[in-house]
């Protein structure tokens, strides 16, 4: 099995014709922000759609949310996922059965210097060296940023300045809450995107919904080879077979 990340840009996937999330979903977002609810809409169909593709299910199962505000099935058996916002872009990311899954999107170059300045203020100096040792600041900066964000997600944690740190120089990192983790993130031209995963994860997809709502394939991440693109890093837990990379 493989983890699938689908993206799309837009305000509304939801078909008036064919809904494949039920009316309390609907209804339950009517007491939203028009922008929040129209990206809360847009998720759950994102997802659902995401559970037709992959595993043949046509209406988006029951939903809840944990303490810490991250929502999931009500079913236990059912897979893990994440969601993320970027702009006006919505992704979702779905674990392969038994495993986490934890997803962000960052727009480059949407925060201030000043801003980017703050978000390093706490990060380990190992963080910062390698920050330092890339050649777009700003674009490295993000990259921690969202590494950092996709494993929280995965570990339902809201800070892990004490439990989580990276490695980036060598490809590492250690979470006391999950001691086997593994992240990938990739800069593009104008969003960074990070997608953490639990260790036995293979291959992730990844796929966009464009403007007539089609899916289009844009490639298979094998998760084991360290040449993943130009401008990616992959993080694995201190705990697993050792494989040192960097930015790549």
């Amino acid at each position: 099995m493989a983890s699938h990340f689908v993206r799309w840009m837009g305000n509304s996937l939801l078909s008036p014709e064919s809904p494949r999330v039920s009316q309390d979903v609907i209804n339950s977002a009517e007491r939203f922000p028009d922008k929040r609810r129209s990206r809360f809409l847009a998720a759950r169909e994102l997802l659902a759609q995401l559970m037709l593709r992959v595993y043949g299910i046509r209406e988006l199962p029951p939903l809840v949310t944990t303490s810490s505000g991250r929502p999931c099935f009500t079913d236990p058996n059912l897979p893990d996922f994440s969601i993320a916002y970027a702009g006006n872009m919505v992704g979702v990311l779905l674990a392969e059965e038994g495993g986490r899954a934890g997803l962000d999107m960052e727009i480059v170059r949407a925060h201030s210097r000043q801003t980017q300045d703050t978000l390093t203020q706490d990060l380990s100096s190992g963080e910062k060296a390698w920050i330092n040792a890339q050649q777009d600041f700003m674009e490295a900066v993000t990259q921690i940023w969202t590494l950092r964000q996709s494993i929280l997600k995965l570990t339902g944690e809201a800070s892990g300045i004490g439990s989580l740190q990276l490695h980036p120089a060598a490809g590492r990192l250690r979470s006391s809450v999950f001691p086997d983790i593994q992240a990938v993130c990739d800069a593009e031209p104008m969003l960074v995107w990070s997608c953490a995963l639990s260790p036995g994860t293979e291959r992730l997809c990844l796929w966009e919904i464009d403007a007539q709502q089609q899916w289009q394939p844009l490639r298979d991440v094998e998760m084991s080879k360290p040449n993943i693109g130009p401008r990616s890093l992959r993080l694995t837990s201190l705990a697993s077979a050792p494989q040192e990379i960097g930015h790549l």
